[in-house]
This record gives C-alpha cells, structure tokens and sequence, in this order.
C-alpha cells in the first residue's frame, strides 16, 4: 500500500480449501418469482454501468 501497488479495495477470495458450512438435513425451500432474462438485464445494466463509470 505504501507503493501504491495495491489500495484494498477490491478483495478477490478462493474459497477453494474452506470448508462449506451448510447441514443438508436443515434447508428452507424457497421459489424465485425473478424470470433469468430480466436477471440477465438488470446484470448487464450493472456491469455497462461500472464500465462507462470507469472509462472503459
């Protein structure tokens, strides 16, 4: 940080050797009422978003 090679910002994690905390005896089942196109669009309006925000 004092060279100004990384500020800590963005914190990109590999949870690859974590151990998943979930018990699959115990869940709550729920239904999505979200169709996947309008998912896709409201994701990609994000992302053009952080582009043009960011000059890109």
């Amino acid at each position: 940080m004092e060279h100004k090679l990384v500020d800590g910002k963005i914190l990109y994690s590999d949870s690859t050797h974590l151990k998943a905390n979930a018990n699959k005896n115990k869940y709550t089942e729920e239904t999505a009422n979200v169709e996947s196109q309008l998912y896709i669009e409201d994701l990609n309006k994000a992302v053009n978003e952080d582009r043009a925000k960011h000059g890109k």
